[in-house]
């Protein structure tokens, strides 16, 4: 019988749960893990990074358009710790990454891990931060860990989950055959109860200036369609927390926009209901939840635990999103709401002027001429703050962002990780100079893998946002907010990169244009060291939005 080492077994259970691809760096206690490579065969390719944050934001990137697990690899220790970045994100923003990391030998599992070699208590540095956390005892334990962390990164809403794999673990031989897990189901939908759905239905009918609020499970529920119809049914505005957007296309006259921006808040001022689907609540979309909600909130959510979590509601649901509303659009056709038609009129009327707002510097120069299927992967900077209200967006998948653990750094690493999961589709990250600095490390994977990521960075010298909460707060003093950064062009062609800078915003368009036609990535440098006032204005946060 053909013998196979740990790796193997391990190889051959992340194969059978569908990953294509790793994001990972070798070391010395997970080089057995990475043998196996070699045994793989074809199913699986590995992506070299220059740093661990790197690997978790790749995979980061590539679960956000795929919906499938990113998988990432590093050692234990300072590898893990690093990659840890990139695992908060994913817990944060309900995203399925899983962190392969490498531990310590079987012999040495009553020793204090402080004194070992890369030490760190991996289960509980990660337990605050990750849906599971496995570590198996045995070659034959691989296989139920491997699916237990996948069932926890699919089991209603997604998240992370770490696996530690002992190195003499990985490395060791065994003659017998273990049965390999199937792909774990997702979206299992258990028979709707209609009677459980009929207070949420009434409380519905009562609604004469209805809003409904989506977020981001709706698309990992697959319940987009429902919640169009039931939208169109009641020819309520549509209205997104941060990771609610592309539930419905940015198109559709029911869309209204962010929950932040004025209109919405104007709108939910005055809407005597409203319909959460697949809402979170969270701090940043609520406006540390002072944002104020009608009486009549009706909430349907995958996570029971979730109902009436942030907001006390008038009625509740709990259960796989698709089919309940399924269930309540077929009890609406049957006996309607009776709408106000001047609120519906508003709603559009909402919708043509968001529509006609004006263009937003950089960021409106890159919807010019991205594609419709194109992604922008978007980091924490002046002019990417107006991306969930100013970037419109046909669908979901399209716009990646690290939307609550706002991690700078995120949008180039990630655009990478993007590239990989859909290679057909163009994707253009958009960074300021001190996020870019911060994961500019994998231009070496991008130059590696010639991959065509446009990576446009806007080069202003400071920590633009930061400088104008500091003005703002502090009478106009501020501290250590101008820097020096690097020119970009050069760091590009250090590693092999192609490199481009300008200072004329109106270039952008066809710069990117141009880049998204040539192999390999392309870093576009806009230089606005002159107009960091200008950048501070536009940030929506800082003016009530």
């Amino acid at each position: 019988m053909t013998s196979m080492t740990g790796a193997d077994v391990l190889f051959s259970c992340l194969k059978a749960q569908g990953v294509r691809a790793v994001f990972g760096m070798p070391g010395t206690q997970n080089i057995a893990v990475y043998d196996a490579f070699h045994r793989a065969g074809q199913g699986i390719a590995h992506y070299l990074v220059r740093h661990e944050q790197g690997a978790t934001m790749l995979a980061n990137g590539y679960a956000r358009i795929t919906g499938d697990a990113g998988v990432a690899l590093t050692v234990p220790g300072p590898g893990a710790a690093n990659a840890a970045t990139g695992v908060l994100d994913a817990q944060s923003d309900c995203v399925p990454v899983l962190l392969l990391v490498g531990g310590f030998e079987k012999q040495f599992a009553r020793r204090d891990r402080t004194k070992m070699f890369h030490g760190l208590d991996q289960k509980a540095f990660f337990k605050p931060i990750s849906r599971f956390f496995g570590r198996p005892k045995s070659v034959g334990e691989i296989p139920e860990l491997v699916e237990e962390a996948f069932r926890a990164m699919y089991s209603g809403r997604p998240g992370p989950a770490v696996l530690e794999i002992p190195p003499d673990l990985a490395a060791e031989t065994i003659t017998e055959k273990l049965e390999i897990p199937a792909p774990v189901a997702r979206g299992v939908d258990d028979p709707v109860q209609r009677r459980k759905l009929t207070p949420a239905v009434n409380r519905i009918r009562k609604m004469k200036r209805p809003v409904i609020l989506v977020g981001v499970d709706c698309v990992a529920a697959q319940a987009r369609d429902e919640v169009r119809l039931l939208a169109e049914r009641l020819q309520a505005p549509i209205i997104y927390g941060r990771r609610g957007k592309g539930v419905v296309s940015d198109d559709h006259p029911l869309v209204v926009g962010f929950t932040r921006s004025r209109r919405s808040l104007s709108l939910l001022e005055q809407a005597d209901g409203v319909i959460a689907i697949g809402v979170r609540f969270t701090q940043i979309d609520m406006l540390n939840w002072t944002t104020q909600l009608p009486a009549n909130l009706v909430q349907f959510d995958r996570d029971p635990e979730e109902l009436g979590r942030e907001y006390e509601i008038s009625a509740g649901v709990s259960g796989p999103l698709a089919p309940l509303l399924q269930a309540v659009n077929e009890d609406l056709e049957q006996k309607p709401a009776d709408v106000d038609p001047h609120w519906v009129a508003q709603a559009r009327a909402e919708h043509e002027t968001w529509r006609a707002s004006p263009p937003v510097p950089v960021l409106s120069q890159i919807r010019q001429v991205l594609p419709e299927n194109g992604i922008v992967s978007v980091d924490i900077t002046s002019t990417g703050y107006s991306c969930f209200d100013r970037f419109p967006v046909p669908g979901p998948r399209s716009l990646i962002y690290p939307c609550h653990s706002v991690s700078l750094g995120f949008a180039f690493p990630a655009a990478i990780g993007a590239k990989i999961a859909a290679p057909d589709r163009p994707v253009v990250s958009l960074s300021g100079d001190a996020g870019f600095v911060m994961g500019c490390f994998e231009l070496g994977t991008a130059v590696e893998h010639r991959l065509n990521v446009v990576a446009v960075v806007v080069k202003d010298n400071c920590l633009s946002a930061i400088k104008g909460s500091q003005v703002q707060a502090f009478d106009g003093r501020h501290v250590d907010v101008h820097m020096r950064s690097p020119d970009f062009v050069t760091l590009a062609h250090s590693f092999g990169a192609h490199g481009i800078s300008t200072g004329d915003v109106n270039s952008v368009p066809r710069l990117v244009q141009e880049a998204l036609t040539r192999p390999g990535p392309t870093v576009i440098e806009v230089r606005m060291h002159d107009k960091v006032d200008q950048l501070i204005d536009g940030i929506p946060w800082l003016h009530g939005e």
